[in-house]
């Protein structure tokens, strides 16, 4: 994983293509002492979107043990600690099929769905509407981002540098 990244925007939509920064730290912070104990040494697979048939049906937790891999899978902690400022963060993004090792899938899809629902309030978030000449810096170690759609007959150009980072842990 990188360990930060910059945008540059050079060309922007009218409307849309905001993007969105979700802080981990503070999200995992806000759980309450017994889900924190819950999670704390807990493993999760995030599989890759793009090696996925793009027609068949998406699901954002793996019940079906049967559905054939594409790729390795790659264990990694639910609760990540960064490795410079050595706080937990919350690692689980709101829409990739995950799966939690060890857990049967029920429970697992009940417990990520829990966490998501919480990932996703506002009060966790930073909201970047984009001006031609922006430069955004943000630590990919204690962020997650998504963009805002737009118009599909508009550009949005904007140049990324990511910066070398390190494994989970």
């Amino acid at each position: 994983m990188s360990s930060g990244s910059l945008l540059y925007a050079l060309e922007i939509p009218t409307h849309g293509g905001d993007t969105y920064w979700l802080n981990t730290n503070l999200a995992y912070e806000a759980l309450d002492e017994a889900t924190k104990k819950r999670i704390a040494d807990l493993q999760l697979i995030t599989y890759n979107p793009f090696l996925r048939d793009r027609n068949a049906p998406r699901s954002l937790y793996r019940l079906d043990k049967n559905i054939p891999l594409i790729s390795p899978i790659f264990p990694h902690p639910l609760v990540r600690t960064h490795p410079d400022s050595g706080k937990k963060h919350l690692y689980l993004d709101a829409a990739t099929e995950v799966e939690i090792v060890g857990l049967e899938p029920e429970e697992g899809s009940k417990l990520i769905e829990q966490l998501r629902q919480h990932l996703n309030q506002p009060k966790f978030y930073y909201q970047h509407k984009w001006s031609v000449g922006d430069i955004v810096y943000w630590d990919n170690q204690a962020t997650l981002h998504y963009r805002q759609a737009f118009d599909p007959n508009e550009r949005r150009v904007l140049k990324r540098v990511s910066l070398a980072g390190s494994r989970p842990f």
